[in-house]
């Protein structure tokens, strides 16, 4: 696919699935929230500042964007259009967390984040994927910070959570 200015652009998500009926197994199975190692350097002020990058304001600022998300089921096809810059980023994460059985895909919601140094904010993106990894339902969300993508939640079972976070369940106090 070739990159364009227009930002009426589009990229083809490209999954293989079929539709999910609502509500999703995700919504039933009591999922937990884990926060990554990794995106604690968006919402992580000390750990920003020593790192020499930006950071949003807290991890509730990260909590409150994902409520915001607006999920999209896929269509029976597999395939859904959405603008560009989302569209490659989720197919990527996609592709690189082995995520299978994707369900419901969400672009819409941002994160404020802050350059103390350079007195400024930034809207970043905030992107999740509802689908299934090694066999559990999972939710990922990713930050498009223009250069990467951040995973910075994981919504899993108790279990799996609690693998990825021992934290899990909890808002983080960073």
């Amino acid at each position: 696919m070739t990159s364009t200015n227009d930002p009426t652009a589009t990229s083809e998500t490209t999954t293989g699935t079929t539709a999910a009926s609502a509500p999703s197994a995700h919504e039933a199975a009591g999922l937990i929230r884990a926060w990554t190692e990794t995106g604690q350097q968006l919402y992580d002020r000390e750990r920003a500042t020593r790192e020499g990058h930006n950071y949003a304001t807290g991890s509730d600022v990260v909590a409150a964007a994902i409520d915001t998300l607006d999920w999209q089921t896929m269509p029976a096809s597999g395939c859904l259009s959405l603008p560009f810059s989302p569209g490659e980023g989720i197919k990527t994460l996609v592709a690189e967390v082995g995520l299978y059985r994707v369900s419901r895909i969400a672009w819409n919601a941002t994160v404020d984040v802050r350059d103390d140094a350079e007195r400024s904010h930034s809207l970043y993106g905030l992107y999740g994927i509802e689908a299934m990894q090694d066999g559990f339902p999972v939710r990922v969300y990713a930050v498009d910070r223009g250069t990467d993508l951040l995973i910075v939640a994981v919504d899993a079972p108790p279990a799996l959570a609690l693998a990825l976070d021992p934290t899990a369940g909890q808002v983080p106090t960073h």
